[in-house]
Formats: structure tokens, C-alpha cells, sequence
């Protein structure tokens, strides 16, 4: 029969199987969830959002890398590498955080919430491949995947635009001696909804300085017949329901126009807005899909912006604005 000491001791020695069945599949579950996901994505190359790809990529580093480490564990199949292991993975866990959410979560706005984050993800159509990416499609139909703007320095480039009156005129024909803001966007992007507030603020601390400022209103960012955003309106003030906010890509000026007065109703949008001719001139030239900001001044480039949509942010035309007009 055991004593008592001896029955103490069976009782808390290690148990094998446990150690290493939870290692290895906790590591075969991690490495194929960073293979088929993230490494997958970036692998076949699809255009998506820059800091979703950034963010991806870190994924694609961290998810495989822990996966091997909790698999090197099962199979050495001890207490003192199971501790290692969580360690790692855990440290690993961290920097995923810091080096990939944490950077995309600045890019956001202060009103944009974890769903509707979830869904852009979910709709570039990251489940699938390249062929079957709505993000990619967009991208490339409206960028052909090149994502720097006009260089500073350069001359504006200039073309036809539409007057909300119906008149056609030059886009140089709004700039003067003092600096504008030219503002490209559409009501589609939730980005461009979310920063009309700033906007608005950018504006009011800028005007009476001298600074103009224009929006073109350019091609949708995401109409129901192509990157679409489900239920992307729910959390605006103005919605009511799916069937008044069906929105598709313009096929004349007069939709177009129809779509920026829906924009200066619903959001009480304050800032001159003209209409990109239906050649989307403006938009090709200054490689302003989905939307981006630029500062021109006397004729040339004296600012532009990140590519959006995480790259929009009126901040950032704030503080050039301070560079161009010292004395604030």
C-alpha cells in the first residue's frame, strides 16, 4: 500500500500527454490560421488599404512564428518549456498589438467603431483571392495600384470642373494668392463622413487667415455596385433605413450632382464643393481615390496627403498649413 507521502508525490508529477497535446495543437491551429490568413493575403498580393496590409503583415510574422514555438514545446513535452512557450507567444502576442492594431487604430476616427472596422476587413474580401478582392478591384480600377499622390513642389495639375450651379470652369480658377485646401471625397466613404467635424474645425481656425478651401466631389468610394459596405450607415444620424441609402457609381453629372447635395443636406457639409467631370479628370491627376488632401499654393503642390482612406486626416493639413503661415 503507498503512504501518504508517496501518493502526495504521484499526485503533482508532471502529466506528459497534457504539456504536449495542448502545445501542438494550440501550435498546429496558430500556424495554419497565419498560413491560410495572413501570409495567404500578402502572398497573393491583392490591393488593400495600406495599414490594413501593414497590419497584415505583422499577423503573417507573429501568428506562424508562435505556432512553431508552441509545437517545439509539445514536442519537448515538459513544465519548463510550456512556461517558455507562453512566454513567448505572449510576448509575441504584444507586439503584434503594439506593431500592427495599435498603428491602425490612430488612423482612425474617434467615432469609428470595432464593427464597422470588422466589416471594411471583411469586404475587401480577404476570405478569398486577388480575382474574388472588391478592395483590389476598386484600387486598381481607380489607382492601377499606385498609391503616392502629386509630388510637392509641382504644378497643380488643372481641369474641367461642374459648379453645384451647373456652370463648367477651371479648377485653377479657385486658386489665388493665398493658399486652398482642396478636399477630395465622396458621401460613400465612411472616412470622409467620419472627418467632417475636423474638417469643419480645420476651416474655422484657417479662414480668416486667407485660406480657401474646396472639396471635389469625386467618384463613390463604396456604391452598392462595386466595394461594397454593408450596413455601413447605421451609426450616421441621418439613417432610416438600408433602402434609402443604396448609392451607386454616377452615370452622369446630374447623379453626381445628386449625391453632393445628399452630402451637404445630410451632414450640413460647410465647405465649397464643385463636381469632377464624369471623366474623373481630377480624380486620375491627382490620384485622389478613395480620398486625400491636398494644399496648393500659388499653382503648385504645397502639401498631399496620404493616400486614403486611413492615410486622410485633416490634422496632418493642419500642421503644414502652420509651416506655410507662420504666426498663427
Amino acid at each position: 500500500m503507498l503512504s501518504v507521502a508517496s501518493m502526495y508525490v504521484l499526485s503533482t508529477e508532471p502529466e506528459p500527454a497534457r504539456y504536449g497535446v495542448a502545445m501542438l495543437s494550440g501550435g498546429v491551429v496558430l500556424l495554419l490560421v497565419g498560413i491560410v490568413g495572413p501570409v495567404r493575403i500578402i502572398y497573393q498580393g491583392a490591393q488593400i488599404p495600406v495599414e490594413i496590409r501593414q497590419m497584415m503583415i505583422v499577423q503573417a510574422l507573429i501568428l506562424p512564428l508562435s505556432g512553431v514555438v508552441f509545437i517545439l514545446s509539445g514536442l519537448m513535452n515538459t513544465p519548463a518549456s510550456e512556461a517558455w512557450a507562453s512566454f513567448v507567444v505572449g510576448l509575441s502576442f504584444l507586439v503584434s498589438a503594439l506593431a500592427g492594431f495599435y498603428p491602425l487604430s490612430r488612423k482612425l476616427p474617434d467615432t469609428f467603431y470595432a464593427g464597422e472596422m470588422l466589416g471594411i476587413i471583411k469586404s475587401a474580401g480577404l476570405s478569398g483571392n486577388k480575382a474574388h478582392s472588391p478592395a483590389d478591384r476598386a484600387f486598381m480600377r481607380w489607382t492601377h495600384g499606385i498609391r503616392a499622390g502629386v509630388p510637392v513642389g509641382e504644378a497643380a495639375p488643372d481641369a474641367a470642373v461642374i459648379t453645384m450651379e451647373g456652370d463648367t470652369v477651371l479648377l485653377s480658377s479657385y486658386f489665388g494668392t493665398k493658399p486652398v485646401v482642396l478636399n477630395f471625397g465622396s458621401y460613400s466613404c465612411p472616412h470622409h463622413r467620419k472627418r467632417i467635424a475636423e474638417l469643419h474645425a480645420l476651416m474655422q481656425a484657417w479662414q480668416h487667415r486667407g485660406v480657401n478651401f474646396l472639396t471635389v466631389y469625386t467618384a463613390e468610394a463604396h456604391p452598392e455596385d462595386d466595394w461594397k459596405l454593408a450596413h455601413q450607415y447605421v451609426n450616421d444620424a441621418e439613417y432610416t433605413n438600408e433602402s434609402d441609402f443604396c448609392f451607386y457609381y454616377a452615370k452622369t453629372i446630374a447623379d453626381r450632382k445628386a449625391m453632393a447635395e445628399w452630402l451637404i443636406e445630410k451632414k450640413h457639409f460647410k465647405m465649397q464643393l464643385v463636381l469632377d467631370s464624369m471623366q474623373n479628370s481630377l480624380l486620375k491627376a491627382y490620384n485622389t481615390w478613395p480620398i486625400r488632401l491636398y494644399i496648393i499654393n500659388q499653382g503648385n503642390i504645397a502639401f498631399c496627403g496620404e493616400q486614403g482612406p486611413f492615410g486622410y486626416d485633416p490634422a496632418s493639413v493642419d500642421l503644414a498649413l502652420a509651416k506655410l503661415i507662420p504666426g498663427k
